[in-house]
């Protein structure tokens, strides 16, 4: 009972991809997997520091694609973002220092670093944007039942800018942990429409994050399902 499978890892390689894609010989590919994990961490940070400054969320930290082409002596960093411009003068011009390990230095040193920047049309139906507002939210301790039925309001508002089938959309959010301050932690749940996680062929997205309060940490989850 409660064996769940991660619904992007059950969906690989029929709707969904890997999130980094490169190859490796046998006696380098630890290494090699070691790096990759740390500079996926780099830039999550970098735009946690980002989203400092910014009132609403402006990228998508959890979905980023590294790619190591193999006709190419590059990393390519694919980040997912509302306005590239803005993320653009936000890191010329913040202050924040890298430390890099001394194996990630030297592979740096020796390819090229590219980063791509795709702009989201509708964040309101992404998992990631949608989650990351909502652990903001509660950060700044608002009730998380009225930080839910927000997040369910905008994704309404994107399902009919996106024209989602109504019958076919659907989600689910569930936020655990001591919710409101409260002593005994349960775990609370909302869902609307349909989100079949048994369908292989369903655009079902997976998200997961945090949210750190003075209580302490939530843990959030949600659901999206496109058709």
């Amino acid at each position: 009972m409660g064996q769940k499978v991660h619904p992007l890892g059950f969906r690989l390689g029929i709707t969904e991809e890997h999130k980094t894609k490169w190859y490796a010989n046998f006696s380098n590919y630890a290494n090699q997997l070691k790096l990759t994990d740390e500079l996926r961490n780099v830039w999550i940070n970098l735009l946690k520091e980002l989203s400092k400054k910014q009132l609403e969320e402006i990228t998508d930290r959890t979905n980023i694609v590294i790619t190591y082409p193999p006709t190419r002596n590059q990393i390519q960093i694919t980040i997912f973002c509302v306005n590239p411009e803005l993320v653009i003068s936000d890191l010329k011009t913040i202050p924040y220092h890298i430390r890099l390990s001394k194996s990630l230095g030297k592979e740096l040193l020796q390819r090229n670093l590219v980063v791509i920047l795709k702009k989201v049309k509708i964040p309101f139906i992404e998992p990631n944007f949608l989650l990351q507002s909502v652990s903001k939210k509660l950060e700044k301790r608002m009730p998380f039942r009225r930080a839910i039925r927000s997040t369910l309001t905008d994704f309404k508002k994107g399902g009919k800018q996106a024209k989602l089938d109504p019958r076919q959309k659907g989600i689910k959010i569930q936020v655990a942990g001591r919710l409101n301050g409260a002593e005994i932690a349960r775990t609370e749940w909302v869902r609307e429409g349909k989100v079949p996680l048994h369908t292989l062929q369903a655009k079902l997205e997976y998200s997961t994050a945090r949210a750190q309060t003075i209580y302490g940490i939530l843990g959030l989850k949600i659901w999206i399902c496109k058709g």
